[in-house]
């Protein structure tokens, strides 16, 4: 069973946050390809899993943990009484080959090699539960879900280590054969205990870039007809209220200026005065927690709003 969410990174919640109101330069536009795609490949290795069943498994997904002084990010992490499985999951499609301890991808070496990464997070985890006296097995794999994945190589460990989506079910059967009872529980409780929030993700925006106002929540475009209590889109006719403005611009304003403080009149600027002060206040209880109160009071995005 899953122990945790499959979220998104930080990174890849601001690129898109961005991308609604801003022209996103080149190696912007780069990053938030390959972050979606990664994400996507998360999400079809978790339909799989479930196609399959892991409801005697014990898995983390997408945690971060305190380990040896420093932070380690695992993509999934499934606990048995005997073994610790950790799945690196890779969403490449193509041709790739894996020699002399390199990827590539026709002529182009991937500089960050996915069987070292999966390594060195089994390695945090060993001097983790070393610290815990506990002596347990470890093993990885790297996850590659896309059907149009190619792999060509000589090495034996690789082709053992890569599991590509032709034999996932396979692979996930075999994980079931294992047991999760109380030593196990055990060892999760202990994983639970180190795990850490996400670090933030740290960009300096220019607030130039942005266009201020409200945004149709299906299409992003700017352009609506505004009614009193609501707008429709004149681009594809999708209706919003006010309410849903006022929302959206607040989780945006909360990613793109993670710094700056929450308040009425930054967000009636972010709204491009589109919508007074006291209908923003109306809601903001609502979305979110009250600082302080008077003249200069600010707010905090409450937890269940963040994404």
């Amino acid at each position: 069973m899953y122990l945790t969410e499959r979220n998104k990174s930080n990174e890849l919640i601001y690129l898109e946050a961005l991308a609604k109101r801003a022209t996103l330069t080149a190696q912007e536009e780069k990053t938030l390809k390959r972050l979606r795609r990664g994400h996507e490949g998360e999400k079809l290795y978790d339909t799989i899993f479930d196609e399959v069943g892991h409801e005697n498994l014990n898995i983390f997904r997408d945690i971060w943990l305190k380990a040896d002084k420093s932070l380690t990010q695992i993509d999934t992490l499934i606990i048995t009484d005997d073994i610790l499985f950790i799945n690196e999951i890779k969403n490449y499609s193509g041709h790739y080959k894996y020699e002399g301890n390199m990827w590539k991808i026709g002529k182009l070496q991937i500089s960050d090699d996915p069987l070292i990464q999966a390594k060195r997070s089994v390695s945090k985890l060993v001097k983790l539960f070393i610290e815990n006296k506990i002596n347990i097995t470890t093993d990885y794999n790297v996850i590659c879900p896309d059907p149009y994945f190619i792999l060509t190589t000589q090495d034996d460990l690789c082709r053992t280590k890569v599991i590509k989506r032709d034999v996932m079910k396979q692979y996930f059967r075999g994980l079931n054969q294992h047991q999760s009872w109380d030593r196990s529980a055990r060892i999760t409780e202990i994983i639970k205990n180190k795990i850490v929030s996400e670090p933030a993700y740290e960009a300096t925006i220019d607030p130039e870039r942005l266009t201020l106002g409200r945004q149709c929540s299906k299409c992003c475009s700017f352009s609506l007809k505004s009614h009193r209590y609501f707008t429709l889109c004149t681009d594809c006719s999708h209706k919003d209220s006010n309410k849903n403005h006022i929302h959206s611009a607040i989780k945006d304003f909360h990613i793109l200026f993670p710094g700056e403080k929450i308040k009425i009149r930054a967000v009636r600027n972010f709204l491009n005065n589109e919508i007074s002060d006291s209908t923003i206040k109306r809601y903001m209880g609502e979305f979110c927690l009250l600082n302080n109160k008077g003249r200069y009071a600010t707010y905090t995005l409450r937890p269940n709003h963040t994404r």
